[in-house]
């Protein structure tokens, strides 16, 4: 609709603005992909059911593309040949598709959604973490910019892979992701990816896991030690004991052990060792049980490190005294180090100090659609209408005329005449409430309803004294009794007040001041 585009394409150029501030290069990619190199890096099976697939009328297989890396992956190797045109940043803004199980919530969880993704490219390690680290202070630019509250979080990589990933996320109430937090220490990890610090003395729970295949058979067992009432974390432990795709990794507790337990440990246990099992020890159990089965298992079978899933109330493993608390968000971005996940297996190298090395790779993602969504969902707070951050609002200012009068573009010159920051602030954001075979209630609600942080009406007042009625809805607004000398009147969400139309200009100049952000 013509309102959320308005929306979109702000976002849209606050995105482009600060990938071009970092040396991103814009580009489009086609949707319409050949599997073959999906095939060749494993995407093609660890994606699953998600990735929609068609035959053309040669009977080829063709794929709807969730995401790009293996198609940039391509055109780089095909185009770049010199160490000396790295490091390299390409992006895109484009309609991306995948098959969810259980779309939701509009925009929020979609099987077509738009989508920026950069491709970096870099020649070494620290280039490509130095790349990663740049990406991370740009996206932060980009979400100070578009004003809604936000947090950044550790997070698992998913099917797109690589060894550290960042999501971004606005603390909401209908997020599907939950976040823990330490307002200690600033430390945030999305749930499936925290660690926490635990005690390690008292009972320990036995947790046998199954492989599970396609059609239900035991293909592999392992068993997890953890504290007592902890839950092992499935997708820690894929990290280190990967798993198919088609396949499934299942826990039940199998034993409860005293934590000085040592004596037939692995008897207790229940572990056998062979070829096709492991053993995962948590590093918060007591020394003594773990040495216990240190000396007792083959190194190549054992992990140690933190398998379970970490709680509200548990204590910060950044700071040790402070207490995780939990939040539900909405994630908007993502960012990846993917190193040669991609580069490998699509055979992408250069020639840098005298040595052929595959090229190390990032990709970072922002979601336009489930922003413009995201932002919405924040931005309802009184249940009367959206209150959309100012540098994203389809127009900053509405004109809601109640009666035929031809001092509309009058009013209009007004507006364009407030300057914030020596900048006319409404230039290209004003709409005229025409629809004047609408009854005026339906009007003023639909204003209120969409959201405009500023609406001027033209009521009996205006007929009368000159005085329109300024409805203000704009985020953070903290309004005293009077601006400008003028009285206002508000109930912390939405603030009105009756201004001469001589004053107008100098009205809102005052009201906004402060609340259109500075680009750095």
């Amino acid at each position: 609709m013509p309102m959320a585009q308005r929306v979109i394409a702000k976002i849209e150029a606050i995105v482009d603005e600060e990938m071009q501030r970092v040396g991103g290069q814009k580009m489009t990619l086609p949707n319409l992909l050949p599997p073959e190199n999906w095939k060749k890096s494993g995407h093609w099976d660890s994606v699953g059911e998600e990735l929609f697939s068609l035959k053309d009328r040669k009977k080829s297989t063709l794929i709807l593309g969730p995401t790009h890396e293996e198609e940039i992956t391509a055109t780089v190797k095909h185009m770049v040949h010199s160490y000396r045109r790295y490091p390299l940043r390409l992006y895109q803004t484009a309609r991306k598709f995948r098959d969810e199980a259980r779309p939701r919530a509009g925009l929020l969880r979609g099987r077509e959604f738009i989508m920026k993704d950069l491709y970096s490219f870099d020649v070494s390690e620290q280039s490509a973490m130095d790349t990663f680290y740049t990406m991370e202070a740009a996206y932060c630019r980009c979400f100070d910019r578009i004003g809604v509250p936000y947090a950044v979080a550790e997070a698992d990589s998913g099917s797109i892979g690589g060894s550290m990933s960042k999501e971004f996320h606005f603390v909401n109430s209908a997020g599907e992701d939950t976040l823990l937090e330490c307002k200690a220490c600033g430390y945030t990890a999305n749930e499936e990816r925290a660690c926490s610090k635990v005690s390690a003395e008292g009972e320990v729970d036995i947790y046998h896991g199954n492989v599970l295949s396609e059609n239900g058979a035991v293909v592999r067992q392992c068993k997890a030690v953890i504290p007592r009432s902890c839950q092992p974390n499935v997708i820690k432990i894929k990290q280190v004991w990967p798993v198919a795709a088609k396949e499934k990794l299942e826990f039940a507790l199998h034993a409860t052990l005293a934590g000085n337990e040592t004596e037939n440990l692995l008897e207790s246990i229940g572990y056998k060792q062979d070829a096709h099992s492991c053993l995962l020890i948590d590093t918060s159990i007591s020394s003594q049980m773990a040495n216990a089965v240190k000396n007792s298992v083959a190194a190549e079978a054992l992990y140690l490190g933190d398998w379970r899933l970490a709680r509200a109330g548990d204590h910060c493993v950044e700071c040790q005294h402070g207490v995780l608390e939990a939040q539900r968000a909405i994630e908007v971005a993502h960012i990846f180090y993917l190193g040669d996940k991609y580069s490998k297996p699509l055979d992408l190298c250069v020639r840098y100090q005298d040595q052929n090395k595959f090229v190390q790779m990032g990709c970072y993602g922002i979601g336009i659609s489930r922003i413009l969504q995201a932002a919405a969902e924040c931005s309802n707070a009184d249940g009367r209408g959206l209150r959309w951050p100012l540098s994203i609002a389809p127009y900053l200012a509405t004109i809601v005329p109640l009666y035929k009068t031809d001092r509309v573009s009058e009013l209009y010159d007004k507006l364009l005449n407030v300057k914030v920051n020596g900048k006319q602030v409404f230039a290209g954001n004003i709409a005229v409430e025409d629809r004047d075979y609408l009854s005026a209630g339906f009007r003023l609600y639909d204003a209120q309803l969409l959201g405009f942080p500023v609406t001027v009406v033209l009521g009996k007042k205006f007929k009368q004294t000159s005085e329109v009625e300024v409805q203000l809805r704009v985020p953070l607004l903290e309004a005293p009794q009077q601006i400008a000398g003028v009285r206002v009147e508000g109930d912390g969400y939405e603030y009105r007040a009756f201004v001469h139309v001589d004053k107008l200009s100098e009205f809102l100049a005052c009201a906004l001041k402060g609340q259109f952000k500075e680009v750095p």
